[in-house]
């Protein structure tokens, strides 16, 4: 969703600035382009490196956490009895359950418990660069169709229409798999995508005039 949302917004963006500066339909398509080939590998290459940098972390927590309980193993158990405590599990229960834990899992059960890393959710960084390279000239289309397709009378409103459809979306989707108030995160997503046209529109308008 974010990498789709990236492309709407910032190949938006573009074709308004270029359509402020020129309303030639070549110009704006080579521009509209060239910023969703650089996007989409500059959205790849960013989440490649980012996710590299988290699963580097959640590697080292997890060596952290093996060499701990080979040299406090009992610690760990009695972290884990404290843990299981915190969320609402009496401590006769909590012993118990710790105790099962450990003999069937001491380093993912205690992985969890103090950085809430689960192993088998580990990221790939190469499927998270795919996903955005994926994503992002996924949404870069509606932009680019509306400013290089539509007839020169309609084309700024219906690709605004195009823009803010997709923005809903993205917006819609993001507050489903985040949990978060729908209402609210499409009014920012559609907020935020007028401003970043109207800017662009305006700073193409001076550098025309």
């Amino acid at each position: 969703m974010m990498g789709a949302n990236d492309g709407i917004i910032s190949i938006a963006g573009v074709v308004f600035g270029v359509y402020g500066a020129s309303m030639n339909t070549w110009t704006i398509f080579l521009a509209g382009l060239t910023a969703t080939i650089a996007g989409t590998f500059s959205m790849a290459t960013g989440e490649y490196v980012s996710v590299n940098s988290q699963l580097d972390s959640e590697r080292s927590a997890k060596d952290e956490q093996r060499s701990a309980l080979v040299n406090n193993f009992s610690q760990e158990a009695q972290f884990l009895i404290q843990h299981y405590q915190t969320d609402g599990i009496s401590e006769e229960n909590a012993r118990l359950l710790a105790q099962q834990s450990m003999q069937k899992d001491a380093l993912g059960e205690t992985l969890h418990a103090r950085y809430g890393i689960n192993e088998d959710d580990f990221i790939s960084p190469a499927e998270a660069a795919i996903a955005s390279m994926m994503a992002f000239p996924l949404g870069a289309i509606l932009p680019m169709v509306g400013m290089i397709f539509v007839p020169m009378t309609y084309r700024v409103v219906i690709t605004l229409i195009f823009v803010i459809f997709a923005l809903v979306l993205t917006g819609y989707f993001s507050a489903v798999y985040g949990n978060t108030p729908k209402k609210t995160m499409i009014l920012r997503n559609v907020l935020m995508g007028l401003l970043t046209m109207s800017v662009t529109y305006l700073i193409g308008l001076l550098m025309a005039a």
